[in-house]
């Protein structure tokens, strides 16, 4: 038998509190999303690094202006986004086509990931460092460019991704001080070249609105039960080269200039005039944003103007809002909407389903019309739950008397479900892109 007397309750206790507190330190030095440690945990590899060579690279990487990303589709979609960021670069580097160093975050749950870059040797590059290190960088910001725009539908052409630093050793500077000061400027590098593409393409949207260059395209929405076209959606965009072909990207700088307002005006002339012009006689749907709902011409009469000069009928027009921006002036937008009714215009409720939905604004716009949101739509024939929901919303419109509408269409699957669940309308890819006005109603 043995001898040994047993350990003491106090030593598995204490085992505990060593292993919690280990976990602790881990996830504060430790980005569970990317899977890389935070600047403070690789501090003193830098610092042995600028010791024995005298400088070191940094690259920063910022995906903070997709942060639309995750107010629109909830921060899992974002973190995913921020994940396969990092395996991108990490393959890169591992191909040869970025010379990685130390990767890391700035913290945990960081929009940013960091790398620094031994400046020597530099592929064999005669080059100045700060030469090599800004070409670098402008290599790598077309990769996160060209990263986005396959993952996201538009991505911010205005918009700068990367921005870079050389940190020198200073053995009178604290290593910790200079590589933080390094961080700040790379990030403030990323602000500049910002704003400069930005002063670059409000000087284009300047010119497209003074040349009346909108482009106009309409997509088509479908009678499911009869298969015929009942309406169209005006959408706008840039002219081809102007960097604005994408809408989102139109409107954002738009927004950041102060221009929505003309541009809308303009958008909704070019998409009535075209109406007028092929002799459209079924619906026109037009998008309203919060700030139409502050445009004094649209306020005091323009749009009825506008409809009844061109020889249309305020009833074939519908306008767009979205829950959101209802919400956002809800007595204002009260008013001009039925100041709208009042003239013959119809109302649409735009992306029900995208995480703004409210059922006490739909009371209170009580629309002619109900659009749920595509990511509603995708994959429902496979989908109970969603197809149980859609049930509940078709029951809600029907006591409403609002006909609904299914966008974002992609595939016959998805149109036979539809059409079993009872959706009267429908639009999407699969039924008809965006294009010119047809000549004539189908």
């Amino acid at each position: 038998m043995s001898s040994r007397e047993p350990l003491p309750v106090a030593s598995f206790d204490d085992a505990a509190s060593m292993r919690a507190e280990w976990l602790q330190n881990r996830a504060r030095l430790h980005d569970v999303v990317t899977g890389l440690p935070t600047l403070p945990a690789v501090v003193d590899q830098v610092r042995r690094h600028l010791e024995d060579h005298g400088s070191i690279a940094l690259l920063a990487f910022s995906l903070a202006m997709e942060r639309q990303v995750e107010e629109t589709w909830g921060w899992q979609l974002y973190d995913d986004l921020i994940r396969d960021f990092v395996a991108g670069l990490r393959s890169r580097a591992a191909e040869g086509g970025f010379p990685g160093g130390i990767f890391c975050v700035p913290g945990v749950r960081s929009d940013e990931v960091l790398c620094f870059v031994p400046t020597r040797p530099r592929n064999g590059a005669d080059q100045a460092p700060h030469e090599w290190l800004g070409a670098l960088a402008s290599r790598m910001d077309a990769f996160v460019s060209s990263f986005l725009a396959e993952r996201l539908t538009s991505v911010d052409s205005y918009s700068s991704h990367v921005g870079q630093a050389l940190i020198l050793f200073d053995p009178k500077v604290r290593v910790e001080r200079a590589v933080y000061r390094g961080l700040n400027e790379a990030r403030g590098e990323v602000f500049r070249q910002t704003a400069s593409a930005e002063e670059r393409g409000v000087e284009i949207l300047k010119g497209i609105l003074a040349d009346r260059r909108v482009v106009s395209l309409f997509q088509p929405i479908h009678d499911l039960v009869e298969e015929k076209v009942t309406g169209v959606e005006a959408l706008s965009r840039g002219p081809a080269g102007s960097g604005l072909e994408d809408a989102e990207r139109l409107f954002s700088l738009a927004e950041k200039a102060g221009l929505v307002i003309p541009l809308e005006r303009l958008c909704r002339r070019r998409s009535l005039e075209e109406a007028a012009r092929s002799g459209w006689d079924r619906l026109v749907f037009l998008n309203m944003s919060p700030a139409a709902s502050q445009d004094s011409d649209f306020l005091e009469g323009g749009l009825v103007r506008e409809v009844l000069e061109l020889h249309l009928d305020p009833r074939q027009v519908v306008i767009e809002v979205t829950e959101r921006t209802y919400a956002e002036n809800q007595e204002l937008f009260t008013r001009v909407l039925g100041e709208l009714r009042r003239e013959g215009f119809h109302v649409a409720v735009d992306d029900l389903g995208s995480g703004y939905s409210n059922l006490s604004a739909l009371a209170d716009i009580h629309p002619e019309f109900l659009k749920f949101d595509h990511l509603f739509t995708k994959d429902i024939h496979r989908n109970r739950i969603k197809q149980d929901l859609l049930g509940a919303i078709l029951s809600f419109a029907m006591k409403m008397e609002t006909q609904v509408i299914a966008e974002g269409i992609e595939s016959l699957d998805e149109l036979q479900a539809l059409r079993r669940l009872g959706v009267p309308l429908g639009q999407g890819f699969y039924l008809g892109r965006p294009g010119p006005m047809p000549t004539r109603a189908a």
